[in-house]
C-alpha cells in the first residue's frame, strides 16, 4: 500500500507541488492548436528546480513516520505576521492528520501524504507576498486535494493586507475581465471546460498576491475543474490593471477609505511572543497622547508587553513622535473621538465626522489599523451603534475600571487594578494623568510577575476567537 500510494503521489507532484516553484510566471501554456474536442489539454512548460524565496526563512512541519507523511514549508521573517502564517501551516497539517486518523477508524491501513511549498516575493522593499501551494492525498481519494493560500504583508507597518486594499472593489469587473483573458491565453479552451469562467465573481480573486510585474492570481481549488487547471498561475500586469490596482503610498487615503465599509478589524497586528494558553490582559489608556505617555512606554519596553492607546484626535498631531514610538513597539493606537465630546449627544453627521477624522489622523502616522474605537465616557446609544455599524467600526469598553480619573492617586490605582485583574480582562486607565503613569511603575511589573502577558485589544480578541462585528460592544476577551 505504501509503495502504491507513494508512486501515485509522485505523479501528482510532477504537476502540482513543483508547480509552486514557478514564481509569478504562468505555470501552464498551450499553443492555439492544443485544443481537443473535449476542451484544452495544457502543455506543461519546463519547471525550475528551486523556489523563489525573497521574504522570510523557510520553516518546516515534517513527519517521516506516517501514517501521514508530511512536508509543509512556510516562511518566517521575524515579524508580527509570522504567527498567522505558521498557524495556517499547522492547521493544514492538523486537518490532514485528523482526516487520516478518521479513516483509520474503519481502515487500519489508511495513510496519506501532504506536501506544501511556497514562493515569497519582496516588492519595493516594503510589500511581501507569500504563495503557498500543495496537495493532500489519502487512501481512497480519486485525485489529490489541492491547497492554495496567499498572504500579503506591509512590512513597514507589520500588518497583513486585505485583498480590498490591493484591488479596488469598485473596479472588480476590470480585474475579472483581465483575469479571464489571461486564463484563456494560458489555457486555450478553458471557457468550455471550466465552470463559471463566463460568469466570474469575486471568488476568483480569493488568492491574490503582490508580485514584481503584477498581481499574481491562484485559481481556487475546485474538484470540478479539469486536471492541470489547478496548477495554473496567472499574473495581471499592473499597467493593464490600471486604476483597479490601488496599493501604494499615493493611494493610502483611497485605500484606507475601503475600511470604512468593510468588516471591523480587517487587520490584526500579531506578534509571535504570545502564548494563547497562558493568561493575558489588555492594558488600555484613554485621553492621550500626553506628556506622561512616554513614561508608560518606557515601562512596557523594560518589562515586555504592549498596550492599546485610545487617543484624542486633536492631540495626536502635536505628539506624533510618541504615537509613532508606541506603534513601532507593537502597541495599538485607536480612536477615542476627536475632542472627547459625548457621542450619544451628537448628530449622526457629527458622530461620523468625529470617528473618521480621528481615524484619519492616526493612520497618517500608523497606516491602516483595526476598525475599533472607544466612545468617551463609555457612553453608548442605539444611534451610536447604528452609525458605527454603517462605518464598519466595533466599540471597545472595559471590564476593569480603577477610577484613576477620579482618585488620581497611585496608591489607590494600583490595588484597584491588581485586585480585579483576571485572564482576558480589558483594563481601563488614562495616560493623561501623572498618578496613573506612576501607578504603572508597580502595576506593569506586578502583572508580569503574576504571569500575565500584556497584549493589545485586537490580540486579546483574536486569541479569544472573537471576530469583532461592526456596531457591537466588547468588554473583555472571553
Amino acid at each position: 500500500m505504501k509503495k502504491t500510494l507513494s508512486s501515485l503521489f509522485v505523479l501528482f507532484l510532477i504537476l502540482a507541488v513543483f508547480a509552486a516553484c514557478r514564481g509569478d510566471e504562468p505555470a501552464l501554456s498551450s499553443s492555439p492548436g492544443d485544443v481537443s474536442p473535449m476542451g484544452s489539454e495544457p502543455r506543461t512548460e519546463p519547471l525550475p528546480d528551486h523556489a523563489t524565496v525573497e521574504y522570510g526563512e523557510p520553516d518546516l512541519i515534517a513527519d517521516n513516520i506516517g501514517p501521514l507523511w508530511a512536508y509543509v514549508r512556510y516562511p518566517q521573517a521575524g515579524d508580527a505576521t509570522d504567527y498567522l502564517i505558521a498557524r495556517w501551516a499547522d492547521e493544514m497539517y492538523q486537518d490532514a492528520f485528523d482526516e487520516i486518523q478518521a479513516l483509520r477508524e474503519t481502515d487500519a491501513s489508511a495513510e496519506g501524504e501532504i506536501n506544501i511549498q511556497f514562493n515569497s516575493y519582496l516588492v519595493d522593499d516594503r510589500y511581501a507576498s507569500v504563495l503557498e501551494r500543495g496537495v493532500f492525498i489519502a487512501s481512497g481519494m480519486e485525485r489529490p486535494r489541492h491547497i492554495v493560500r496567499a498572504f500579503n504583508i506591509d512590512t513597514k507597518s507589520g500588518l497583513m493586507l486585505d485583498n480590498a486594499n490591493i484591488l479596488d472593489p469598485a473596479k472588480q469587473a476590470r480585474a475579472l475581465a483581465l483575469l479571464r483573458e489571461k486564463i484563456l491565453e494560458a489555457y486555450p479552451g478553458a471557457d468550455r471546460v471550466v465552470d463559471g469562467l463566463d460568469d466570474m465573481d469575486d471568488s476568483w480573486l480569493t488568492h491574490i498576491a503582490i508580485g514584481h510585474e503584477g498581481i499574481i492570481v491562484l485559481p481556487a481549488p475546485d474538484a470540478d475543474r479539469p486536471p492541470g487547471y489547478e496548477e495554473l498561475t496567472v499574473t495581471l500586469p499592473y499597467d493593464e490593471l490600471g486604476s483597479a490596482f490601488w496599493l501604494g503610498e499615493e493611494q493610502t487615503t483611497t485605500a484606507t477609505s475601503v475600511l470604512s465599509v468593510s468588516a471591523a478589524a480587517p487587520f490584526v497586528p500579531l506578534w509571535d511572543d504570545v502564548d494563547p494558553t497562558l493568561p493575558m490582559v489588555a492594558l488600555t489608556f484613554d485621553d492621550g497622547p500626553s506628556q506622561h505617555t512616554d513614561q508608560i512606554l518606557d515601562l512596557l519596553e523594560t518589562h515586555g508587553g504592549r498596550a492599546t492607546f485610545f487617543v484624542i484626535g486633536n492631540l495626536v498631531e502635536r505628539r506624533q513622535d510618541t504615537v509613532r514610538r508606541a506603534f513601532d513597539m507593537g502597541c495599538e493606537i485607536l480612536g477615542h473621538s476627536w475632542d472627547h465630546r459625548n457621542l450619544t449627544k451628537l448628530t449622526r453627521q457629527e458622530i461620523e465626522t468625529g470617528i473618521l477624522d480621528t481615524r484619519d489622523v492616526i493612520e497618517s502616522i500608523t497606516g491602516p489599523g483595526p476598525q475599533l474605537y472607544r466612545p468617551p465616557y463609555g457612553a453608548v446609544s442605539e444611534t451610536l451603534k447604528e452609525v458605527s455599524r454603517d462605518l464598519g467600526f466595533a466599540l471597545v469598553l472595559w471590564s476593569v475600571d480603577p477610577r484613576d480619573w477620579q482618585t488620581r492617586n497611585a496608591d489607590l490605582i494600583v490595588p484597584a487594578i491588581m485586585n480585579n485583574a483576571k485572564d482576558r480582562a480589558i483594563i481601563l486607565s488614562h495616560d493623561l494623568y501623572g498618578p496613573t503613569a506612576d501607578a504603572m511603575t508597580r502595576v506593569i511589573p506586578e502583572l508580569r510577575a503574576r504571569g500575565y502577558q500584556l497584549v493589545t485589544v485586537s490580540e486579546l480578541l483574536y486569541y479569544a476567537d472573537i471576530d469583532p462585528e461592526a456596531g457591537h460592544v466588547y468588554y473583555k476577551g472571553n
